[in-house]
């Protein structure tokens, strides 16, 4: 089977987002109150898990359902529309590692891998982010050699999504010599950063509740910690730069879907409140109802075409990806032009709950409403990689000829 080939049906597709649908009532029963605390839910971990989603991108020879990149977009797009968005992006990184480990892994990790999510429903974290320069950063986090075939890892990673809430926790660290050392000269660091997996359980991994932030902040992206964590032979899952790039489409396809469903989200909530609203006697008229009013129209649909532009790119980028089309792109430009994808969604999310707040009105602003708490979770997309001045600027010297 080609890397790129769909392997689900459309009832298979469609069954998946109906399971989804009905997990996202949990999500958002527990959503406003996991925003006040600032914390992930974890009770509802177990929910998630007997849901079978935890199993939705594992390739179906592997006892999966073999979900490809616009389902996985469709199942986090319902649970962060109708669910919660930040309680959704925590659950998505688990999803995110899976898909990359689809080619990344070799065969005998990766069916170990996959028989425990698919046998024990397994959640994995995956922090790849320090606190020197972020994703772009080279690992400073150490694996210094055990002498026996292992490792020995000791660092911090200051963005590890679903941490709390993981079976596993997967991460880059930086294999140096025997005495500990990493490398000076940076190509050989680079050369030498590498994917590992452990269980949350191995000794040595603690996590310190760092997060709180204005925006998603239910996700429980809190700080991973390893000291001298013992991660064996069977731990390491290749080298991490070549490796991980070259499977972008499992970052940007599943984050697409979480900021689709920020966008959906905001969208219902302002035109169901249009449409009943009225303003009753005003200088206009008596009992002027709000979907008369012809500027309120326009940036309705101003915003839903904000939404179908944003959903249309990232369909359409799936339908390229299934049909071989990444084929014609460089290997230093193709991260790049995946991201178009995840850039549409989240620039999306911004510009439609910007214009959900400014139509409802200064009620929208209460802390803890739908579209309070949809507006900060929009902007939290612009982070996650690739940037989109990243893109752009790689975009670029591709077109003028200037890219190394």
């Amino acid at each position: 089977m080609a890397k790129h080939d769909i392997e689900i049906t459309p009832a298979e597709r469609d069954e998946l987002v109906a399971r989804a649908r009905k997990l996202a009532e949990k999500f958002a029963e527990l959503g406003p109150s996991a925003d006040e605390k600032n914390e992930l839910p974890l009770e509802l971990v177990p929910l998630y898990k007997e849901s079978g989603l935890a199993r939705l991108i594992v390739p179906k020879k592997y006892g999966g359902f073999g979900a490809y990149l616009w389902t996985v977009a469709l199942v986090e797009k319902e649970l962060a529309s109708y669910g919660d968005p930040a309680i959704t992006l925590s659950f998505n990184m688990h999803h995110v590692m899976i898909g990359i480990f689809r080619d990344l892994l070799e065969e005998g990790a990766r069916a170990r891998l996959f028989k425990e999510v698919v046998e024990n429903d397994a959640l994995l974290s995956g922090p790849f982010s320090e606190e020197r320069a972020g994703f772009s950063t080279i690992a400073d986090t150490v694996a210094v050699p055990d002498g026996n075939g292992g490792w020995l890892v000791s660092g911090k990673k200051n963005w590890a999504t679903f941490i709390e809430g993981a079976d596993i926790v997967t991460f880059n660290a930086t294999i140096t010599d025997a005495d500990g050392k990493i490398p000076e000269d940076y190509k050989e660091h680079a050369a030498r950063e590498s994917v590992f997996m452990v269980p949350m359980t191995a000794p040595g991994i603690s996590i310190k509740r760092t997060w709180d932030t204005f925006s998603m902040r239910a996700s429980g992206t809190q700080t991973c910690v390893f000291d001298k964590v013992p991660v064996p032979a069977e731990g390491y899952g290749g080298p991490f730069r070549t490796g991980l790039i070259g499977e972008m489409e499992w970052v940007t396809f599943p984050f697409a879907g979480v900021y689709l469903g920020v966008a959906d989200r905001a969208y219902r909530i302002v035109r169901d409140s249009l449409a009943k609203k009225s303003l009753g006697h005003t200088v206009s008229g008596d009992n002027v109802m709000v979907r008369d009013v012809g500027h309120i129209q326009h940036q309705l649909g101003q915003a839903l075409v904000e939404l179908e532009m944003a959903e249309r790119v990232v369909q359409g980028t799936a339908a390229i990806m299934a049909a071989g089309g990444d084929a014609a792109w460089s290997a230093t430009e193709r991260p790049a032009r995946l991201s178009i994808a995840k850039i549409a969604a989240t620039e999306a999310a911004v510009k439609v709950t910007d214009i959900a707040m400014r139509l409802t009105g200064g009620g929208a602003i209460r802390r803890g409403g739908p579209l309070e708490r949809a507006f900060r979770d929009a902007r939290a997309g612009i982070y996650h990689p690739l940037s989109g001045d990243a893109v752009y600027e790689l975009l670029g010297k591709s077109q003028l000829g200037v890219l190394g």
